[in-house]
């Protein structure tokens, strides 16, 4: 990935969220108490679930931290960590929207590494550096929290006990889907949601494709 110079707070979120959503290194639970810490003032229910997301890997063993992390984004489809899949599926769009990021991503010098463009995480560390306050705004609200949304949604036959309000995310087992929320709450802060802002909409990606 590219560095990052300068960053802000506001930006370090970003570059921080985009590490626990990545396959996980050494220093989990400190990156995510870090994060808690920068977020607190903008959420608190965002800060409570990166606080319990960090007791959690503190007390996981690191490999079993990684199993429950390619189980929860490789191997569970409403959780697959591109935002084109979720957007378009496989279909060609899917295709013509990568090539229209990687566009973007040239356009600010961005290196995007081994992953594929439409990664959550990619375009978590490339919304940190890039200067282009429209653009950014536009992949948070039109991109990113539209994927989010179900990935962070109650799964239907799991009701709330009688006189609880139903739960926001999933329970133990399901850990990351608490970072995952944590940041939807945290995009909607700064960036609104498509249903409360009128969106600026991307481009039709098949008119990018020569």
């Amino acid at each position: 990935m590219v560095a990052v110079e300068n960053t802000t707070n506001e930006t370090r979120v970003l570059g921080l969220f985009a590490e626990l959503l990545e396959y996980p290194r050494p220093g989990v639970a400190q990156t995510a108490r870090e994060c808690r810490a920068l977020i607190e003032a903008e959420s608190a229910k965002a800060a409570v679930l990166l606080g319990e997301f960090a007791v959690f890997a503190e007390r996981t063993p690191h490999a079993t931290l990684e199993e429950i992390f390619t189980s929860t984004f490789d191997l569970s489809a409403s959780c697959h960590p591109y935002v084109g899949y979720h957007m378009f599926g496989e279909a060609y769009k899917r295709s013509a929207f990568m090539l229209e990021l990687q566009d973007r991503f040239r356009e600010h010098n961005f290196t995007q590494g081994v992953e594929l463009p439409d990664h959550i995480a990619v375009l978590l560390r490339f919304m940190e550096c890039c200067p282009d306050t429209e653009l950014t705004s536009e992949i948070a609200r039109d991109a990113l929290v539209p994927t989010l949304e179900p990935m962070t949604a109650v799964p239907e036959g799991e009701p709330a006990e009688e006189g609880e309000e139903p739960p926001e995310v999933f329970d133990t087992g399901n850990d990351y889907r608490r970072v995952l929320h944590a940041l939807r709450l945290i995009l909607q802060v700064r960036y609104g949601s498509p249903a409360e802002i009128e969106p600026i909409p991307l481009p039709e990606p098949e008119r990018l494709v020569s």
